[in-house]
């Protein structure tokens, strides 16, 4: 009997032991399922832009600001069409090229025609999407860019050696930050303000930058460049800086006068070299004049004398 009760107690032990280990690879088996089942992706978000055309050969610009990358669902609805054709055809282009595989055919829906097309916008992706339907030549292009910087000025800014000047750029959009650079040729340099205190300063207030250029030197002439940051693409602008000496402004007025002097002094010369021929002009003249009254002087006393021996010659 006690043979038995330890047989029995080993096998009990046994099975639990199976049991436990029996757990331990099922435990083992759901924690490895748990890892390696993926999560279903969720559906990107889409953002809907929507243009309406009516008739034919109709041509619409719209301007949509891209400030991060996304998906982007175009619609071009198609009204007002003669006879109402059961079916038109349309396709896509970007930058004026067709998209491969995207014509279709649009059918009529409650006088409507109704073509769309998601994409996905990337940096390299931004620029003008058009929908064209064949049969009518009308058009719908979107214009996809981040926020243009339209105030731009047409003539450079003017300092003076040893000023400060202050350059400023702003947009409708607020960026992630602005950046400034300094045209060099066909490169920018980076303007870092911290390694530079004394020379520049950088005011950021949402949808403004100004840029403050410190005793100012003409080495500081040329272009500058600011930068919103935007998480799809930098938008970009530029100021002209140009830096004069204060005597520039005067330059003119002095090339006046020294024209002046040198005209003075032409005539004057001019003057001086004729006065001597003037004198012996009017000397010979006076000469002239002499002789001739000399001989008339002679002539008439002659006369007189004449005149007086015919007399006496009478008596």
């Amino acid at each position: 009997m006690p043979r038995t009760q330890q047989s029995c107690r080993e096998g009990a032990l046994f099975s639990m032991a199976n049991v436990m280990l029996l757990i331990l690879l099922l435990l083992y088996c759901d924690g490895m399922n748990t890892e390696t089942t993926s999560s279903p992706e969720s559906d990107p978000v889409i953002t809907t832009k929507k243009a309406a055309s009516k008739g034919q050969s109709q041509v619409i610009i719209e301007e949509l600001t891209i400030l991060t990358p996304q998906y982007i669902e175009l619609l071009c609805n198609l009204t007002d069409l003669p006879n109402n054709p059961l079916y038109i055809t349309g396709y896509w282009t970007k930058d004026g090229q067709e998209i491969e595989n995207s014509e279709e055919t649009v059918n009529r829906n409650n006088e409507q025609y109704i073509l769309k097309r998601t994409f996905s916008i990337q940096t390299r992706d931004l620029g003008n999407y058009s929908c064209v339907f064949r049969e009518n030549e009308a058009q719908v292009t979107f214009v996809l860019d981040v926020p243009v910087m339209k105030d731009k000025r047409a003539k450079p800014v003017v300092s003076y050696i040893g000023d400060s000047v202050v350059l400023e750029c702003k947009l409708k959009h607020t960026p992630n930050t602005w950046n400034w650079y300094k045209a060099n040729n066909t490169e920018k340099v980076f303007i870092n303000v911290t390694a530079n205190p004394l020379n520049y300063k950088i005011l950021n207030n949402g949808t403004k930058s100004k840029l403050t250029v410190l005793n100012l030197t003409e080495e500081d002439s040329g272009k500058y460049i600011c930068s919103a940051e935007f998480d799809i693409k930098p938008s970009e602008s530029y100021v002209e800086l140009k830096v004069m000496s204060y005597t520039e402004p005067l330059k003119p007025f002095i090339a006046i006068v020294v024209e002046v002097i040198v005209l003075v002094t032409l005539i004057l010369l001019w003057e001086k070299c004729n006065k001597p021929q003037q004198n012996n002009s009017s000397g010979g003249e006076n000469d002239v004049y002499s002789e001739q009254t000399r001989k008339l002087t002679n002539d008439d006393s002659n006369g007189l004398e004449n005149t007086a021996r015919q007399r006496k010659l009478e008596r």
